[in-house]
């Protein structure tokens, strides 16, 4: 149970993302609507009697904690910003961020379950919003693996009230395969360009989400749809479509996944989550042009399945 006791100067706002409560506390002088505009649809005033999942205090000046000896995991150029250092000590992680060469390093540090964290923020910076963004985005991609919900990489469109979504590697089509059914097929709507959220209920039932993370696309919607396909594509010379199964189709979701492979508990957590939606779920497999009779086939082959009961 998260319960952070407030400063003086500090409030607590709340936010519901895939049906879970995330919780951000920071200065009372902060405007949320404009730090965090995407987040306004998913914007909660009361917890409703249900606890929070994680939980992320803002402070205004860099931390200077001991935290004992680190070890860098994963240090990339390009893929959050300019520069991403991942470290571990032996209760916590560590995420440095530099979204601008030469411009300000912040610096997040969670628990080993990402139910907590803390996170340098300095809202006079204009990329103060994409910070913090992104830092709700680890938080909460890799909590909420703990409570069956998955943040994939995926562009997805809902049709007559199912949810369709698209995957493959960066520069793929994901968001070009969404505008030819948006273009050519009747009804269509887009629910998410970049990060939604699949969650599995208690009754078995596959349900995909809309969240604040929508990559340069404005879809911030916060609703869901029944999970009806799960699409890898692949660029081609030609359209074809094929159905994957077992470990084909697992290795098809793999890489779409938001999780930690350094954490057994998170690793262990995300693969038994993707047993129980490849279990109900198809995967198929679309090699395509960017063509309408891409988006025709991919619909025509999908359109009549249901959950693998």
């Amino acid at each position: 149970m998260i319960n952070k006791k407030l400063l003086s100067k500090e409030e607590s706002v709340l936010f519901s993302i895939a049906g879970h409560f995330i919780e951000v506390i920071g200065p009372n002088t902060t405007d949320w609507g404009q730090i965090l505009p995407s987040f306004k649809p998913f914007r909660y005033h009361s917890l409703d009697g249900r606890e929070a999942v994680c939980s992320i205090r803002i402070v205004e000046e860099p931390m200077d904690v001991e935290l004992g000896p680190a070890k860098v995991l994963n240090e990339v150029f390009g893929v959050l910003g300019y520069w991403t250092c991942l470290m571990e000590t032996k209760k916590n992680y560590i995420f440095d961020v530099q979204f601008i060469e030469n411009g300000n390093c912040y610096r997040m540090v969670s628990d080993k379950n990402f139910s907590t964290a803390t996170a340098y923020i300095d809202q006079k910076d204009k990329l103060a919003g994409t910070v913090l963004s992104s830092f709700l985005m680890i938080v909460f991609a890799q909590s909420a693996v703990f409570h069956k919900t998955l943040l994939i990489h995926a562009s997805v469109v809902e049709k007559e009230q199912k949810g369709y979504a698209f995957l493959g590697k960066s520069g793929t089509g994901k968001s070009t395969h969404s505008s030819l059914w948006l273009q050519y097929l009747e009804g269509v709507e887009l629910l998410n360009d970049d990060n939604p959220a699949i969650r599995v209920e208690d009754d078995g039932k596959m349900y995909v989400y809309g969240t604040p993370w929508s990559g340069k696309t404005p879809c911030y919607k916060n609703r869901r749809v029944e999970l009806k396909a799960l699409i890898r594509l692949e660029q081609a010379k030609r359209n074809s479509f094929t159905w994957r199964e077992g470990t084909e189709a697992l290795i098809a979701l793999l890489p779409s996944c938001s999780s930690m492979r350094w954490n057994s508990q998170l690793y262990t957590a995300m693969c038994d989550l993707l047993e129980k939606i490849i279990g109900k779920v198809k995967v198929g497999y679309l090699e395509c042009l960017p063509d309408k009779e891409a988006a025709l086939l991919c619909y025509e082959e999908t359109k009549n399945i249901n959950y693998k009961y």
